[in-house]
């Protein structure tokens, strides 16, 4: 019955876009936007490990806001500003800081789809700024510029399992997310190429 329903759903969805010309739809930088904010608003952790062989730092990274941005520069990047809050222990000079701080990283990166999730690709950052003019936020900084390879391979975890956007606010995106072939990146919008 479901899939006798399903396969009715996309053989409507597929002769609407083939006698409407349409190939593809976009998702908007605000939609976006707005999915990201939401999902960082529930009381679940928004957690970024970094740790390092030998003990010498463990750091979380709890992420409080996010912004978005999609440029057609490049051949398409999704940029990425993050603000969050950076807590752990790092060992230095043989003794151990704790440290509290508030980080903001930028990144760019690629896009990906999977069934109805979109996830970021291959985050590579592109500066981080430390905030606070502490003892513990002078070592901070300095450290994360040696760190900047394991903080990008942390990212990359961390957004291989949370998708920043779900194809699922209407019936007909629920139905086109598995037919998307291709993601074009376009100034302030990803336009979705279907068939």
């Amino acid at each position: 019955m479901i899939q006798a329903r399903t396969l009715t759903l996309c053989f409507i969805l597929c002769v609407t876009l083939l006698t409407t010309g349409c190939n593809s739809f976009r998702v908007t930088e605000s939609k976006v936007n707005e999915e990201v904010a939401k999902e960082l608003a529930k009381p679940q952790q928004n957690q970024i490990a970094l740790t390092l062989d030998g003990n010498t730092l463990n750091l979380d990274f709890l992420v409080s806001s996010a912004k978005i941005d999609f440029t057609e520069r490049d051949g398409g990047l999704v940029l990425v500003d993050l603000v969050g809050k950076m807590t752990g222990t790092l060992t230095a000079f043989g003794q151990n800081f704790s440290l509290t701080t508030r980080v903001n990283p930028s990144f760019e990166s690629g896009v990906r789809i999977e069934e109805d999730r979109l996830y970021l690709v291959a985050p590579k950052i592109t500066k981080i700024e430390v905030e606070g003019s502490s003892f513990n936020d002078k070592m901070l900084r300095s450290t994360l510029g040696s760190l900047h390879d394991d903080f990008e391979k942390a990212l990359v975890q961390y957004f291989d399992k949370h998708p920043v956007y779900v194809l699922n606010h209407s019936p007909f995106e629920k139905a086109a997310a598995a037919m998307v072939k291709d993601i074009i990146i376009k100034e302030d919008s990803l336009e979705l190429s279907i068939f």
